[in-house]
């Protein structure tokens, strides 16, 4: 990134109410997001950006210390600021749907089935769905979730069969899951608990991922349930730290957390 082009771009907005460095930010946030300036691509020295605005290194700091808090780049002395590799930003505060979180962030999703078929539920799987006695069987479904074909997450899921008879004739490489359940199964999803783990990646889990063997990683165990109370899916999934951060809004709780260790959400559809 030169001065001819941060000079034919930025424009200070007098009448905005927003002060320098906010429009700073928000333009350095805009150009980066939208792809204008690519991953590894350094930013105008904040010495030129001082000299082409007139203005002081304390206003031009406090926009780049924003972007580097919203991990949209990293600032190395000596050398300038730079600009990260984007991360996949899920927001916690609802059930999550991959599908409609990357067109809401203009990407393009796409699924990769790696299994799609009709286990009978081991001793685990059958403790997370709290499957009654005389049903063994359940739908499982083992997914790459990719966006603009960039692997994101491995998705390992798990339907009691008795809910969804028929589904795995359905192909998910491009249907949405929980829209199929709500739509063609007439299932009101409602509820869901989540865990999420830091972890190494293992060899296998990065050969899918297309990162390094003990990368660190996220992995996400879901338990489901209709508003009837009832469970309705187990999904543990598996994601690169560097491509997914986790966005999420906190409300005064004065109930005291037991484990503050574990952390633990829930979530509403």
């Amino acid at each position: 990134m030169d001065s001819a082009f941060f000079q034919s771009t930025f424009q200070f907005q007098t009448n905005s109410g927003k002060s320098m460095h906010e429009q700073l930010f928000l333009y350095f946030e805009h150009i980066i997001k939208s792809g204008e300036i690519k991953e590894g691509e350094q930013l105008i020295p904040e010495t030129e950006i001082c000299e082409i605005l007139n203005i002081s290194r304390t206003t031009v700091r406090q926009a780049i210390n924003r972007l580097v808090e919203e991990g949209l780049v990293s600032r190395t002395r000596g050398k300038g600021s730079y600009v990260l590799n984007q991360k996949m930003s899920r927001p916690i505060n609802y059930l999550y749907n991959f599908t409609e979180n990357m067109h809401q962030m203009g990407k393009t999703p796409k699924s990769i089935v790696l299994y799609s078929g009709i286990d009978y539920a081991d001793n685990y799987v059958r403790t997370k769905l709290n499957l009654p006695r005389a049903q063994e069987k359940v739908f499982h479904l083992t997914r790459i979730r990719c966006a603009e074909e960039q692997p994101i997450l491995i998705e390992d899921t798990y339907i009691p069969y008795y809910l969804c008879e028929g589904i795995e004739k359905t192909d998910f490489s491009n249907h949405s899951l929980y829209q199929v359940l709500e739509d063609i199964y007439e299932l009101n999803l409602y509820h869901a608990t989540e865990k999420i783990d830091a972890i190494e990646i293992t060899k296998t889990e990065a050969e899918l991922l297309k990162c390094k063997p003990k990368s660190i990683g996220y992995r996400i165990s879901r338990i489901s349930h209709l508003d009837s109370g009832f469970i309705f899916e187990y999904t543990s999934s598996i994601t690169r730290a560097d491509q997914c951060s986790f966005q999420l809004e906190l409300y005064k709780n004065p109930t005291p957390h037991k484990n503050p260790v574990e952390f633990q959400r829930n979530v509403n559809l």
